[in-house]
């Protein structure tokens, strides 16, 4: 049996697919009265290969994603968030930001990190955390080759 989906052009480059199989909720999280939140992501990257890579993000976890705000995604996205880290934090919080997104994050590392998720500080006096990701490993040798069946 397949599932029910549902498809939603949001603008011509976003197109969102619903999977409408009821699910039961076995995370630790809990939807919003009045909005849902996000459970895990699943993002198939295209590769400087050319070749695709399927990252799981787990929101249920104990590995840093609780309290995510944002997924940074291109140099626009960097300079909004950057804007917003000079007005709230200042230009040097702002600068570290810009860095994190134009440098690879170890000298040895294959690329520059392809996002950056941010969480809400844990407290009020405190800065939010940005992870600078996914640009620290080529995969070549992780992909597996397409299967003939």
């Amino acid at each position: 049996m397949s599932a029910l989906k549902e498809e939603k052009i949001v603008a011509p480059d976003i197109k969102l697919v619903y999977d409408l199989t009821e699910k039961p909720n076995l995370t630790n999280l809990q939807a919003k009265a009045d909005r849902a939140v996000l459970a895990n992501m699943r993002l198939d990257l295209v590769l400087p290969e050319d070749n695709i890579l399927t990252v799981d993000i787990d929101f249920d976890t104990t590995s840093g994603y609780h309290g995510n705000t944002m997924m940074v995604m291109d140099d626009f996205g960097v300079e909004m968030l950057a804007t917003a880290f000079a007005v709230k934090y200042g230009q040097e919080q702002a600068d570290v930001v810009t860095n994190a997104w134009q440098r690879k994050q170890q000298q040895d590392d294959p690329r520059k990190p392809t996002y950056l998720l941010v969480q809400k500080p844990e407290s009020e006096n405190a800065m939010p955390k940005v992870y600078a990701l996914c640009g620290g490993k080529k995969h070549e040798n992780d992909i597996a080759p397409d299967s003939i069946i």
